[in-house]
Formats: C-alpha cells, structure tokens, sequence
C-alpha cells in the first residue's frame, strides 16, 4: 500500500492555504493535535478539501499549515460550517496570533530536476 502524498504543481488547479500560527512553546503539540485532530475529523469529509501538512518550527513558537483546496470559493464555503469554525475557534484559542493566507504555486525547484 503507498502512503497518500501531497502534490506540489505549478500546473495544478489548486488554492493552497498557508497558515502561520503562533503559539507558546509548551502549547505547541497542544495546537498541533488539535489542528490535526479537527483535520482527520472535520475537513476530510469538506467538499472542496484536498490535503493538509503540519509543520511545527524547532524553536516552538510556530505551527505551520500548509493545506490545498479544489478552489478559493470551496474554501470560502468552508469557513461558513459550524463544525469548521468550531475548529478555527479551538485552534484560535490556543494561539496567540494566526496568519493565514491563500495562495497558488508559482514555481517549483528542485537540486537534480527541472524547474516547474
């Protein structure tokens, strides 16, 4: 069995979102396993949703969500679900600020390859 991956494509017709929380070091797992609970969940099941990544920084004052989207009005929709902003508010709550962005993928470079 392969294990699912996420594609980075500057073809892809993909919205990604980009969400750069901030968080108290010793809260950091706390807000990790709850975004990632509120993923497995809330979003698997959201129309619209493709793939989420976690990524916390080694200093742990941040948590980083790197997510893609069918498009940005799927994503929009998202927000107006209950249980998504039930999600948002629990992870608000235990971070001290969140950032987040939409964005597409520009380019892609890679050491021994081809420049997307």
């Amino acid at each position: 069995m392969s294990t699912p991956t996420t594609t980075i494509s500057a073809d892809a017709d993909l919205v990604t979102l980009v969400n750069v929380f901030t968080v108290a070091p010793e809260r950091q797992i706390e807000l990790v396993d709850a975004l990632d609970g509120a993923t497995s969940e809330v979003f698997l099941a959201v129309p619209g949703f493709v793939s989420a990544n976690l990524h916390v920084s080694l200093d742990g004052h941040r948590v980083v969500n790197y997510a893609q989207w069918t498009s940005e009005q799927r994503y929009k929709e998202a927000l107006q679900r209950p249980d998504v902003r039930e999600h948002l508010a629990e992870a608000a709550a235990i971070a001290e600020a969140y950032d987040p962005t939409l964005v597409r993928v520009r380019s892609i470079h890679h050491p021994h390859g081809q420049q997307a």
